[in-house]
């Protein structure tokens, strides 16, 4: 990583503060997500900010270990548009109750949507111990002492909850749910208690069959787990009287223990041109599986820690993506690039290089020009510029074509794509311009230009000759050859194609 003293890098300066708090011992990072749905790219932003958090310590030579707890036994709190009607019966259950919506590839909703998940955390290079809420801290009677402590001061609770939140709760509340006879979550009572049978209104609360409510659950999971550090989002949780804030007081007042620090508080993840943020109910999304067909993981993590967690992100699959992908390459080809660290946390146990040297607009544009044959691709890149970079990277640049390949079929604007007219299409020309592709054709057979270079230099020679504007001779160029106004530069583009070809086609012979 850069020299630590100085860096002003957030996940450095983190890492800092986070040491200098807990001097010593192991430093537990936590994270946690509720499997309501198919999981997004947005989700990431917590997991990878937590992961690269305890990467970070550990960097500094402290042990570290990032805790991933699943919010298995959160309610389903209404039919989504992709369930079946019947799942209306299910509304208010635990979703680690609730069948499996695809059939029976998983036990529960909860472990169907945490499987499609967790598949891609050795991939995305994620390391963390997984800890499922029901069944490895109520089922197993981990909460019981803090369903209790919640009982008897629940009095308590209710006042730094109305001071904090600025609300009214009716005389009776009890922030205990209980699973009833139907397995939907029903309020408890506190005058049904009976301490010494476990039992809340007739129902044992010490083996899973009873939840605190998300504001006492959460300091209660931070107590018993010893969690130092967790990362959350700003908008659901950070802001004044919000669940973080209470559960502080919680944690430190009820459950005897101190708070985690609030290192990386983080914004949604947006798509580009959305207000709302990324959302399964939503709709609008970019899955796991959808992501890294078009990107590397390395990628994705780059995108995710490259800014301050508090800032809102937009992810931009069409030509932002593009150039996310050549600010990553440079970052990896310079020490000093101000997203070093970045970079650094983002290729951290990557056994592969995917991402070349090679502009990716540049290899997509050769990639389209070869027909999207492999060798091919090589051979042209090797005569445009790029021998000493297929010589040192050619297996890197076969893995990042299967993702350029994936991008253009699904994501990249249509200014990207390419296609090369197999016969003269109809297009008008001006007298200007024809005569400067005679020029060119001429030129061209002439010469033999080996290069980009080479051919960036006969245009501008044809052009100067026929008197022509470049943004004239540009066109005329992509219209006979691509059918339309716009392409690639012109100088490798036309370096790219076989000479006699192209020869015939700028005299409108081919």
């Amino acid at each position: 990583m850069t020299n630590l003293t100085d860096s002003k890098y957030w996940l450095d300066v983190t890492a800092e503060e986070i040491i200098k708090r807990y001097p010593k011992g192991e430093v537990i990072v936590s994270s946690g997500i509720s499997p309501s749905a198919s999981y997004h790219i947005g989700h990431y932003r917590e997991i990878i900010t937590a992961d690269a958090l305890a990467w970070a310590v550990r960097e500094r030579g402290r042990k570290a270990r990032h805790i991933h707890v699943v919010d298995n036994f959160d309610p389903l709190r209404k039919r989504y548009d992709f369930l079946p009607k019947k799942y209306e019966k299910y509304v208010g259950w635990p979703i680690c109750l609730v069948p499996d919506p695809n059939g029976d590839c998983h036990k529960s909703y909860a472990e169907h949507f945490f499987g499609e998940f967790q598949q891609y955390f050795e991939p995305m290079g994620i390391k963390a111990e997984v800890v499922r809420s029901y069944e490895e801290l109520y089922k197993t009677g981990r909460m019981t002492s803090y369903i209790e402590k919640v009982i008897q001061h629940v009095q308590e609770i209710k006042g730094i909850f109305e001071k904090l939140a600025n609300r009214s709760l009716p005389k009776d509340w009890l922030p205990v749910s209980l699973i009833g006879e139907n397995n939907k979550l029903i309020r408890a009572t506190k005058d049904s208690w009976d301490q010494t049978a476990k039992t809340l209104g007739g129902i044992k609360y010490d083996d899973g069959r009873a939840k605190l409510d998300w504001r006492l659950d959460w300091p209660a999971r931070w107590a018993e787990l010893g969690v130092d550090v967790e990362p959350f989002g700003m908008q659901e949780h950070g802001a004044a009287g919000g669940s973080y804030e209470t559960g502080a007081e919680f944690c430190r007042h009820i459950f005897g223990a101190e708070p985690p620090y609030d290192a990386g508080r983080y914004g949604h993840i947006h798509l580009a041109g959305e207000a709302k943020k990324m959302s399964s109910s939503y709709g609008k999304i970019i899955t796991p599986k959808e992501a890294l067909e078009i990107m590397p993981p390395e990628i994705l993590r780059y995108f995710i820690v490259r800014s301050r967690p508090e800032k809102k992100l937009q992810f931009d699959s069409g030509i932002g993506l593009a150039n996310l992908i050549d600010e990553f390459a440079a970052a990896g080809s310079d020490e000093g690039h101000e997203f070093r660290d970045a970079y650094e946390f983002a290729v951290a146990g990557n056994k592969d290089q995917v991402i070349s040297t090679i502009p990716f607009k540049h290899l997509v544009s050769v990639y389209q020009a070869a027909k999207r044959d492999e060798p091919e691709t090589l051979e042209i890149l090797r005569r445009t510029d790029y021998e000493e970079a297929v010589k040192a990277e050619a297996d890197v640049i076969k893995r990042e074509l299967k993702f350029a390949g994936n991008w253009l079929n699904k994501y990249a604007p249509e200014e990207i794509k390419l296609e090369l007219q197999e016969k003269m299409p109809k297009i008008d020309l001006s007298s200007g311009q024809k005569q400067f592709l005679t020029k060119l054709a001429d030129l061209v057979e002439a010469k033999k230009a080996a290069s980009g270079q080479d051919m960036h230099e006969l245009i501008y020679q044809a052009k100067d000759e026929a008197d022509l504007a470049p943004q004239e001779a540009f066109q005329a160029i992509y219209r006979v050859i691509l059918g339309k106004d716009y392409g690639p530069k012109a100088g490798w583009f036309l370096a790219s194609l076989d000479s006699k070809w192209l020869v015939g086609r700028l005299r409108f012979e081919a």
